[in-house]
Protein backbone atom coordinates (compact mmCIF):
# COMPACT_ATOMS: atom_id res chain seq x y z
CA UNK A 1 0.00 0.00 0.00
CA UNK A 2 1.44 3.43 -0.93
CA UNK A 3 1.78 6.56 0.91
CA UNK A 4 -1.26 8.16 -0.49
CA UNK A 5 -3.26 5.04 -0.13
CA UNK A 6 -2.63 4.54 3.35
CA UNK A 7 -3.10 8.01 4.25
CA UNK A 8 -6.57 7.57 2.30
CA UNK A 9 -7.93 4.42 4.05
CA UNK A 10 -7.12 6.03 7.32
CA UNK A 11 -9.02 9.16 6.81
CA UNK A 12 -11.72 6.93 5.52
CA UNK A 13 -11.87 4.88 8.58
CA UNK A 14 -11.73 8.24 11.08
CA UNK A 15 -14.78 9.31 8.78
CA UNK A 16 -16.22 6.48 9.13
CA UNK A 17 -16.14 6.35 13.29
CA UNK A 18 -17.53 9.96 12.81
CA UNK A 19 -20.47 8.83 11.12
CA UNK A 20 -20.94 5.89 13.97
CA UNK A 21 -21.40 7.97 16.58
CA UNK A 22 -23.69 10.78 14.96
CA UNK A 23 -25.89 7.82 13.79
CA UNK A 24 -25.67 4.48 16.80
CA UNK A 25 -28.64 3.91 18.88
CA UNK A 26 -26.19 3.96 21.87
CA UNK A 27 -23.61 6.07 21.38
CA UNK A 28 -25.25 9.06 19.70
CA UNK A 29 -27.52 9.87 22.70
CA UNK A 30 -24.35 9.67 24.51
CA UNK A 31 -22.62 12.29 21.98
CA UNK A 32 -25.16 14.37 22.63
CA UNK A 33 -25.22 14.16 25.97
CA UNK A 34 -21.16 15.01 26.03
CA UNK A 35 -21.69 17.57 23.99
CA UNK A 36 -23.62 19.38 27.06
CA UNK A 37 -21.17 18.73 29.38
CA UNK A 38 -17.77 20.15 27.30
CA UNK A 39 -19.49 23.48 25.49
CA UNK A 40 -22.50 25.51 26.24
CA UNK A 41 -22.01 27.32 22.79
CA UNK A 42 -24.04 24.12 20.82
CA UNK A 43 -21.18 23.97 18.68
CA UNK A 44 -21.86 22.41 14.82
CA UNK A 45 -19.89 21.70 11.69
CA UNK A 46 -16.43 22.47 12.83
CA UNK A 47 -16.67 22.74 15.93
CA UNK A 48 -18.56 19.58 16.56
CA UNK A 49 -15.98 17.30 14.40
CA UNK A 50 -13.29 19.01 16.85
CA UNK A 51 -14.82 17.84 20.06
CA UNK A 52 -15.67 13.92 18.18
CA UNK A 53 -12.44 13.11 18.08
CA UNK A 54 -11.33 13.24 22.01
CA UNK A 55 -15.24 11.62 22.47
CA UNK A 56 -13.87 8.49 20.24
CA UNK A 57 -10.57 8.25 21.66
CA UNK A 58 -11.66 8.75 25.77
CA UNK A 59 -14.95 7.67 25.80
CA UNK A 60 -16.50 4.76 27.21
CA UNK A 61 -19.81 2.68 27.33
CA UNK A 62 -22.01 -0.17 28.72
CA UNK A 63 -21.21 -1.97 32.16
CA UNK A 64 -17.95 -3.48 30.06
CA UNK A 65 -16.63 0.12 29.25
CA UNK A 66 -16.15 -0.48 25.59
CA UNK A 67 -14.45 2.34 23.31
CA UNK A 68 -15.91 3.47 20.44
CA UNK A 69 -13.56 1.66 18.45
CA UNK A 70 -14.34 -1.67 20.26
CA UNK A 71 -18.52 -0.67 19.66
CA UNK A 72 -17.72 0.07 16.42
CA UNK A 73 -15.95 -3.31 15.65
CA UNK A 74 -18.84 -5.09 17.05
CA UNK A 75 -21.06 -3.36 15.02
CA UNK A 76 -19.74 -4.07 11.60
CA UNK A 77 -20.39 -7.25 9.95
CA UNK A 78 -17.78 -7.28 7.37
CA UNK A 79 -14.64 -5.39 7.92
CA UNK A 80 -11.77 -5.50 5.74
CA UNK A 81 -8.34 -6.40 7.16
CA UNK A 82 -7.27 -2.56 6.64
CA UNK A 83 -9.24 -1.50 8.41
CA UNK A 84 -8.81 -3.72 11.44
CA UNK A 85 -5.46 -2.84 11.24
CA UNK A 86 -5.70 0.78 11.57
CA UNK A 87 -8.61 0.43 14.07
CA UNK A 88 -6.20 -1.28 16.10
CA UNK A 89 -3.50 1.31 15.71
CA UNK A 90 -6.01 4.11 15.96
CA UNK A 91 -7.05 2.39 19.81
CA UNK A 92 -3.28 2.82 20.82
CA UNK A 93 -3.07 6.50 20.52
CA UNK A 94 -1.41 9.39 22.11
CA UNK A 95 -2.77 12.70 23.69
CA UNK A 96 -0.01 14.80 25.11
CA UNK A 97 1.89 18.36 24.80
CA UNK A 98 4.16 18.65 22.91
CA UNK A 99 7.40 21.04 21.81
CA UNK A 100 7.76 21.31 18.33
CA UNK A 101 11.32 20.80 17.55
CA UNK A 102 10.77 20.52 13.62
CA UNK A 103 8.90 21.46 10.90
CA UNK A 104 9.10 18.54 8.13
CA UNK A 105 7.92 18.69 4.72
CA UNK A 106 4.84 15.97 5.47
CA UNK A 107 5.10 16.39 9.42
CA UNK A 108 6.97 17.45 12.72
CA UNK A 109 9.12 16.55 14.90
CA UNK A 110 7.83 16.44 18.79
CA UNK A 111 9.37 16.33 22.19
CA UNK A 112 6.84 14.39 24.13
CA UNK A 113 7.03 16.70 27.91
CA UNK A 114 5.21 14.23 29.37
CA UNK A 115 7.15 10.81 28.42
CA UNK A 116 10.15 12.60 27.51
CA UNK A 117 10.42 10.83 24.29
CA UNK A 118 11.35 12.18 20.52
CA UNK A 119 8.61 11.65 17.80
CA UNK A 120 8.41 12.40 13.92
CA UNK A 121 5.04 12.62 12.87
CA UNK A 122 3.40 12.79 9.59
CA UNK A 123 0.76 14.49 9.22
CA UNK A 124 -2.66 13.57 7.55
CA UNK A 125 -3.68 16.40 5.90
CA UNK A 126 -1.35 19.23 3.72
CA UNK A 127 1.10 20.75 5.55
CA UNK A 128 -0.20 24.28 4.50
CA UNK A 129 -3.07 23.38 7.12
CA UNK A 130 -0.34 24.23 9.77
CA UNK A 131 0.80 28.02 8.41
CA UNK A 132 2.01 30.04 11.84
CA UNK A 133 3.29 26.76 13.63
CA UNK A 134 7.10 27.05 14.53
CA UNK A 135 9.83 25.38 16.20
CA UNK A 136 10.10 26.86 20.03
CA UNK A 137 5.83 26.52 20.56
CA UNK A 138 4.30 24.13 22.27
CA UNK A 139 1.29 21.97 20.79
CA UNK A 140 -1.55 19.95 22.51
CA UNK A 141 -1.63 16.72 19.75
CA UNK A 142 -3.12 13.46 19.50
CA UNK A 143 -0.53 11.03 17.24
CA UNK A 144 -1.16 7.68 16.91
CA UNK A 145 1.69 4.34 15.60
CA UNK A 146 1.15 2.22 12.54
CA UNK A 147 3.78 0.05 11.25
CA UNK A 148 7.25 2.18 12.74
CA UNK A 149 5.62 5.15 11.92
CA UNK A 150 3.49 7.77 13.82
CA UNK A 151 0.97 10.08 12.20
CA UNK A 152 -0.70 13.11 13.08
CA UNK A 153 -4.46 13.24 14.12
CA UNK A 154 -5.42 16.12 15.78
CA UNK A 155 -3.35 19.68 16.63
CA UNK A 156 -6.02 21.14 19.32
CA UNK A 157 -3.96 23.81 20.35
CA UNK A 158 -0.70 25.79 19.87
CA UNK A 159 0.41 27.89 22.66
CA UNK A 160 3.28 30.24 22.37
CA UNK A 161 7.01 29.61 24.06
CA UNK A 162 6.61 32.59 25.87
CA UNK A 163 3.70 30.78 27.90
CA UNK A 164 5.56 27.75 29.19
CA UNK A 165 5.44 27.90 32.71
CA UNK A 166 1.29 27.78 31.62
CA UNK A 167 2.21 24.56 29.69
CA UNK A 168 4.36 23.05 32.42
CA UNK A 169 1.56 23.49 34.58
CA UNK A 170 -0.83 21.52 33.02
CA UNK A 171 1.83 19.16 31.98
CA UNK A 172 2.26 18.45 35.89
CA UNK A 173 -1.71 18.53 36.26
CA UNK A 174 -2.03 15.84 33.41
CA UNK A 175 0.51 13.89 35.15
CA UNK A 176 -1.27 13.99 38.75
CA UNK A 177 -4.86 13.12 36.88
CA UNK A 178 -3.45 10.53 34.51
CA UNK A 179 0.45 9.23 36.27
CA UNK A 180 0.69 6.78 33.05
CA UNK A 181 0.76 9.62 30.56
CA UNK A 182 4.46 10.60 32.22
CA UNK A 183 5.96 7.04 30.88
CA UNK A 184 3.95 5.33 28.64
CA UNK A 185 5.54 4.72 24.98
CA UNK A 186 8.92 5.19 26.85
CA UNK A 187 10.65 2.07 27.81
CA UNK A 188 13.41 3.52 29.66
CA UNK A 189 11.57 6.28 31.60
CA UNK A 190 9.14 3.65 32.97
CA UNK A 191 12.32 1.61 33.96
CA UNK A 192 13.50 4.57 35.74
CA UNK A 193 10.33 5.04 37.68
CA UNK A 194 10.56 1.47 38.70
CA UNK A 195 13.99 1.39 40.18
CA UNK A 196 12.46 4.30 41.49
CA UNK A 197 9.61 3.02 43.24
CA UNK A 198 11.29 -0.08 44.91
CA UNK A 199 14.21 2.52 46.40
CA UNK A 200 11.84 4.76 47.60
CA UNK A 201 9.94 1.47 48.86
CA UNK A 202 13.07 0.36 50.76
CA UNK A 203 13.59 3.65 52.41
CA UNK A 204 9.81 4.30 53.68
CA UNK A 205 10.35 0.95 55.76
CA UNK A 206 13.71 2.02 56.82
CA UNK A 207 11.85 5.46 58.07
CA UNK A 208 8.97 4.21 59.67
CA UNK A 209 9.39 0.74 60.05
CA UNK A 210 6.14 0.16 58.03
CA UNK A 211 4.30 0.44 55.03
CA UNK A 212 1.37 2.63 55.85
CA UNK A 213 1.95 5.67 58.83
CA UNK A 214 -1.59 7.33 59.76
CA UNK A 215 -2.23 11.11 60.91
CA UNK A 216 -4.13 13.94 60.12
CA UNK A 217 -4.09 16.52 57.63
CA UNK A 218 -2.38 19.24 60.33
CA UNK A 219 0.65 16.66 60.40
CA UNK A 220 0.59 14.99 57.03
CA UNK A 221 3.07 17.64 55.40
CA UNK A 222 5.86 17.04 58.04
CA UNK A 223 6.06 13.39 57.25
CA UNK A 224 6.40 13.53 53.73
CA UNK A 225 8.83 16.10 54.01
CA UNK A 226 10.77 14.04 56.66
CA UNK A 227 10.40 11.30 53.62
CA UNK A 228 11.28 13.08 50.73
CA UNK A 229 14.52 14.58 52.93
CA UNK A 230 15.69 11.06 53.51
CA UNK A 231 15.37 9.88 49.50
CA UNK A 232 17.22 13.20 48.79
CA UNK A 233 20.88 12.01 48.56
CA UNK A 234 23.13 12.10 51.32
CA UNK A 235 19.66 12.63 53.41
CA UNK A 236 19.06 12.42 57.25
CA UNK A 237 16.78 9.40 58.42
CA UNK A 238 14.55 11.27 61.02
CA UNK A 239 14.54 10.31 64.48
CA UNK A 240 11.91 8.00 65.69
CA UNK A 241 10.87 11.06 68.35
CA UNK A 242 10.35 13.28 65.28
CA UNK A 243 7.83 11.06 63.59
CA UNK A 244 6.21 10.14 66.97
CA UNK A 245 5.81 13.84 67.32
CA UNK A 246 3.91 14.09 64.06
CA UNK A 247 1.51 10.74 64.09
CA UNK A 248 -1.73 12.22 65.65
CA UNK A 249 -5.31 10.67 65.55
CA UNK A 250 -8.37 12.39 64.93
CA UNK A 251 -11.12 12.79 67.67
CA UNK A 252 -13.77 11.10 65.71
CA UNK A 253 -13.75 9.08 62.52
CA UNK A 254 -15.69 10.92 59.83
CA UNK A 255 -16.28 11.72 56.32
CA UNK A 256 -17.06 14.79 54.77
CA UNK A 257 -16.41 17.15 51.39
CA UNK A 258 -13.13 18.79 51.78
CA UNK A 259 -13.70 21.93 49.57
CA UNK A 260 -9.69 22.66 49.58
CA UNK A 261 -9.23 20.28 47.19
CA UNK A 262 -11.26 22.09 44.21
CA UNK A 263 -8.75 23.47 42.95
CA UNK A 264 -8.08 24.29 39.19
CA UNK A 265 -4.94 23.32 37.83
CA UNK A 266 -3.57 27.39 36.90
CA UNK A 267 -3.30 27.39 40.83
CA UNK A 268 -2.84 23.89 41.55
CA UNK A 269 0.93 24.54 42.15
CA UNK A 270 0.69 27.42 44.62
CA UNK A 271 -2.06 25.05 46.65
CA UNK A 272 0.09 22.23 46.51
CA UNK A 273 2.81 24.00 48.17
CA UNK A 274 0.77 25.27 50.68
CA UNK A 275 0.00 21.56 51.59
CA UNK A 276 -2.46 19.73 53.49
CA UNK A 277 -2.06 21.87 56.86
CA UNK A 278 -3.71 24.86 54.83
CA UNK A 279 -7.01 22.90 55.01
CA UNK A 280 -9.20 24.61 57.60
CA UNK A 281 -10.61 21.20 58.45
CA UNK A 282 -8.79 18.40 60.51
CA UNK A 283 -9.02 15.19 58.73
CA UNK A 284 -7.40 11.58 58.56
CA UNK A 285 -4.80 10.96 56.00
CA UNK A 286 -3.05 8.07 54.93
CA UNK A 287 0.72 7.79 54.05
CA UNK A 288 0.83 4.42 52.21
CA UNK A 289 3.37 2.79 50.28
CA UNK A 290 2.47 0.27 47.87
CA UNK A 291 5.91 -1.31 47.03
CA UNK A 292 4.97 -2.49 43.27
CA UNK A 293 3.25 1.07 42.17
CA UNK A 294 4.93 3.61 44.99
CA UNK A 295 3.53 6.50 47.51
CA UNK A 296 -0.24 6.87 47.89
CA UNK A 297 -1.24 9.98 50.21
CA UNK A 298 -4.65 9.06 51.33
CA UNK A 299 -6.99 10.85 52.99
CA UNK A 300 -9.83 9.45 55.16
CA UNK A 301 -8.13 6.31 54.80
CA UNK A 302 -8.23 5.41 58.59
CA UNK A 303 -11.91 6.38 58.39
CA UNK A 304 -12.04 4.06 55.75
CA UNK A 305 -10.51 0.85 57.32
CA UNK A 306 -13.22 1.46 60.50
CA UNK A 307 -16.07 0.80 58.48
CA UNK A 308 -14.49 -2.64 58.60
CA UNK A 309 -12.90 -2.16 61.74
CA UNK A 310 -16.13 -1.90 63.75
CA UNK A 311 -19.43 -3.71 64.29
CA UNK A 312 -21.75 -0.72 64.44
CA UNK A 313 -20.59 0.95 60.87
CA UNK A 314 -23.61 3.08 60.79
CA UNK A 315 -22.13 5.39 63.48
CA UNK A 316 -19.79 6.52 60.83
CA UNK A 317 -20.74 10.21 59.88
CA UNK A 318 -20.75 9.62 55.69
CA UNK A 319 -19.74 6.05 55.49
CA UNK A 320 -21.34 4.98 52.71
CA UNK A 321 -20.27 8.34 50.66
CA UNK A 322 -16.60 7.00 51.96
CA UNK A 323 -16.68 3.83 50.61
CA UNK A 324 -18.45 5.19 47.61
CA UNK A 325 -15.08 7.47 47.48
CA UNK A 326 -12.66 5.05 47.64
CA UNK A 327 -14.31 2.74 45.26
CA UNK A 328 -14.98 5.71 42.24
CA UNK A 329 -11.67 7.51 43.05
CA UNK A 330 -9.16 6.69 40.00
CA UNK A 331 -6.43 8.03 42.32
CA UNK A 332 -6.83 4.89 44.65
CA UNK A 333 -5.58 1.98 42.71
CA UNK A 334 -6.92 -1.79 42.61
CA UNK A 335 -3.91 -2.28 45.14
CA UNK A 336 -4.90 -0.10 48.31
CA UNK A 337 -8.40 -1.99 47.94
CA UNK A 338 -6.89 -5.31 47.66
CA UNK A 339 -4.21 -4.25 50.99
CA UNK A 340 -7.89 -3.38 52.64
CA UNK A 341 -9.36 -6.44 51.40
CA UNK A 342 -6.70 -8.69 52.46
CA UNK A 343 -6.57 -6.86 55.93
CA UNK A 344 -10.66 -7.15 56.86
CA UNK A 345 -12.34 -10.85 56.03
CA UNK A 346 -15.40 -9.20 56.13
CA UNK A 347 -14.61 -6.65 53.16
CA UNK A 348 -16.70 -7.71 50.29
CA UNK A 349 -19.22 -8.92 52.62
CA UNK A 350 -19.97 -5.23 54.25
CA UNK A 351 -19.14 -3.48 50.90
CA UNK A 352 -21.63 -4.96 49.09
CA UNK A 353 -24.17 -4.51 52.17
CA UNK A 354 -23.87 -0.44 52.20
CA UNK A 355 -23.36 -0.52 47.91
CA UNK A 356 -26.09 -2.53 47.61
CA UNK A 357 -24.21 -5.18 45.07
CA UNK A 358 -23.43 -8.63 44.85
CA UNK A 359 -19.77 -8.89 43.64
CA UNK A 360 -16.70 -10.96 44.32
CA UNK A 361 -13.52 -9.24 45.12
CA UNK A 362 -12.21 -9.48 41.53
CA UNK A 363 -15.53 -8.62 39.87
CA UNK A 364 -15.40 -5.47 42.29
CA UNK A 365 -12.41 -4.32 41.18
CA UNK A 366 -13.02 -4.99 37.35
CA UNK A 367 -15.94 -2.75 37.62
CA UNK A 368 -14.67 0.00 39.92
CA UNK A 369 -11.21 0.00 39.41
CA UNK A 370 -10.78 -1.47 35.66
CA UNK A 371 -7.58 0.61 34.85
CA UNK A 372 -5.77 0.03 37.43
CA UNK A 373 -6.32 -3.47 36.83
CA UNK A 374 -5.67 -3.83 33.28
CA UNK A 375 -1.99 -2.01 33.68
CA UNK A 376 0.31 -0.82 35.99
CA UNK A 377 -0.48 2.22 36.73
CA UNK A 378 2.33 4.20 39.30
CA UNK A 379 1.98 6.87 41.97
CA UNK A 380 1.90 10.24 40.72
CA UNK A 381 4.03 11.20 43.02
CA UNK A 382 6.66 8.71 42.01
CA UNK A 383 6.22 9.71 38.25
CA UNK A 384 6.34 13.58 39.61
CA UNK A 385 9.59 12.80 41.18
CA UNK A 386 11.15 11.29 38.01
CA UNK A 387 9.48 14.31 35.61
CA UNK A 388 12.15 16.47 34.04
CA UNK A 389 9.17 19.57 33.74
CA UNK A 390 8.12 18.86 37.26
CA UNK A 391 11.90 19.53 38.54
CA UNK A 392 11.98 22.77 35.99
CA UNK A 393 8.44 24.06 37.44
CA UNK A 394 9.78 23.84 41.20
CA UNK A 395 12.76 25.30 40.25
CA UNK A 396 10.47 28.44 38.79
CA UNK A 397 8.46 28.20 41.59
CA UNK A 398 11.47 28.02 44.26
CA UNK A 399 12.80 31.08 42.47
CA UNK A 400 10.06 33.28 42.15
CA UNK A 401 9.37 32.63 46.23
CA UNK A 402 13.20 34.01 46.21
CA UNK A 403 12.76 37.14 44.32
CA UNK A 404 9.70 38.77 45.31
CA UNK A 405 9.67 42.29 44.88
CA UNK A 406 10.43 43.50 48.65
CA UNK A 407 7.86 44.99 50.43
CA UNK A 408 8.70 49.21 50.33
CA UNK A 409 10.84 49.07 47.73
CA UNK A 410 11.47 51.50 45.05
CA UNK A 411 12.15 50.07 41.41
CA UNK A 412 12.08 53.89 40.35
CA UNK A 413 15.75 54.44 39.40
CA UNK A 414 15.64 50.74 37.50
CA UNK A 415 15.46 50.85 33.56
CA UNK A 416 12.95 48.30 32.08
CA UNK A 417 16.20 46.55 29.94
CA UNK A 418 18.19 46.52 33.19
CA UNK A 419 19.22 43.42 35.33
CA UNK A 420 16.42 43.37 37.85
CA UNK A 421 17.33 44.30 41.50
CA UNK A 422 16.32 41.28 43.34
CA UNK A 423 18.56 38.83 41.81
CA UNK A 424 16.73 36.77 39.59
CA UNK A 425 19.40 37.59 36.35
CA UNK A 426 16.40 38.75 34.49
CA UNK A 427 15.38 41.87 32.72
CA UNK A 428 13.37 44.44 35.06
CA UNK A 429 10.57 44.56 32.12
CA UNK A 430 10.14 40.59 32.28
CA UNK A 431 10.38 40.72 36.23
CA UNK A 432 8.87 42.76 39.61
CA UNK A 433 8.05 45.47 37.28
CA UNK A 434 5.57 42.84 35.66
CA UNK A 435 4.75 41.72 39.71
CA UNK A 436 4.46 45.46 40.56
Amino acid sequence: MSVIEKLAVISDTITKLMDFVASDELVKPDFEEYLKTVSSNNPSGGGIQALLIPYIFERRLTKERKTIIELYQNSIQDISSEEKEILACLSKSLNSVFEIRRVLSNGFELYNLLNEKMYKVLSLVKMNNFRGITPGQFAMCRIFPMKDEYYLLEVSNVISSYNKDEVYKYVIAKIIEEPETGYEGNLKKQEQIELLVADFGRKFLECFGSDEVITTNQYADNLINMFNAYCEEDGQKPSKDDIAANIKTVECNRYFTVSDFKNSYSNFMEKSLEGFASHSSVYDIGIVYDMELGLFVIPFYQTFCKIYEVDDYKSIQGYKDCVKNFLENDKIPANIIKKIAEKYGNFIERTNEIMQTSYSLDELLNYYKADSVDKKIYSSSNVLYASKVFEQMMRLVTQKEEHKPKEGADYSHVGRNDKCPCGSGKKYKNCCMLKE
